[in-house]
């Protein structure tokens, strides 16, 4: 019985914190949005922050949407734009692709 007890509340400790993150992080969203609608907020930070992956700005943290090689011309999509960190990688590895292919 003390193993059923003690399973319990080592559940207890890894859902009780998690839920209370979630809920956190859901209610920070929905106070944004409520304050975006009543003032009138023009602008989203979902926008922004896709715009300035179009733009290339965060290129080294986000990766870009798009890869062009210069000796064909043919242009890659980089599914993991906008991802910090994984969006720079899988551009990394489109660029290195470009570079190393033997067949163009």
């Amino acid at each position: 019985m003390l193993e059923t007890v003690a399973m319990a509340q080592a559940a207890k400790n890894i859902i009780l914190p998690a839920a209370v993150v979630g809920g956190v992080g859901v209610a920070s969203y929905v106070g944004y949005k409520a304050a975006k609608a009543a003032w009138g907020w023009t602008e989203d930070i979902v926008d922004d922050i896709k715009g300035l992956v179009d733009d290339g700005k965060l290129e080294p943290i986000l990766g870009k949407k798009t890869y062009t090689d210069n000796k064909t011309g043919k242009t890659y999509n980089n599914p993991l734009a906008g991802v910090p960190v994984l969006g720079s990688l899988f551009g990394s590895g489109i660029n290195i692709g470009m570079a190393t292919n033997p067949f163009d």
